[in-house]
């Protein structure tokens, strides 16, 4: 009887394990940092919708890998002079939708800010600084399932995209 009872407590723990290993294994995902590199130089308006503009990607190493698709959504507020400054103070909502190499990432709505630097950098010129943090919303392809926050940063002439998402295995 002691050696049954021994090997039913037995029995139940290997079980309880697999049972344990089989459940971390269904929802095992990789987190993942990876950094892409936006040339305003290679953005182009709509030219059906002015608050549409598509832009080059490139990897951390400069290898082309997609576009990027930015829709303006709304204001958020403004220093009165965006009308005839460029280099205006404001803050607004806009999506991202990427298609890189292997599947797309979707940014539904994200908040930018951005103005011109009061200090002059070594050309003399003060250069357009600004940040944009949103969620990933969706994603396809290799990106499939992917959850987490891109942050933006950029200056006049480009910009680095930094995504920090969690992704199923």
């Amino acid at each position: 009887m002691r050696r049954f009872r021994s090997r039913t407590v037995f029995v139940t723990v290997v079980l309880a394990c697999v049972s344990l290993l089989a459940a971390r294994t269904a929802h095992a995902s990789t987190h993942r940092r990876f950094t892409l590199i936006l040339d305003f130089s290679t953005c182009v308006i709509s030219p059906t919708d002015p608050n549409i503009i598509t832009c080059d990607e490139k990897d951390g190493t400069g290898k082309p890998i997609g576009q990027i698709t930015v829709t303006f959504q709304s204001t958020i507020a403004t220093d009165g002079t965006c009308a005839t400054n460029p280099g205006c103070a404001m803050s607004w909502h806009e999506a991202y939708f990427y298609a890189l190499d292997g599947g797309t990432i979707t940014v539904g709505s994200a908040s930018a800010w951005q103005e011109q630097a009061a200090e002059t950098d070594e050309t003399g010129g003060a250069p357009v600084i600004g940040f944009s943090i949103g969620a990933v919303t969706g994603s396809t392809g290799r990106y499939n399932g992917a959850v987490g926050t891109l942050s933006m940063r950029w200056d006049g002439n480009v910009c680095i995209c930094l995504f920090d998402v969690i992704q199923p295995s």
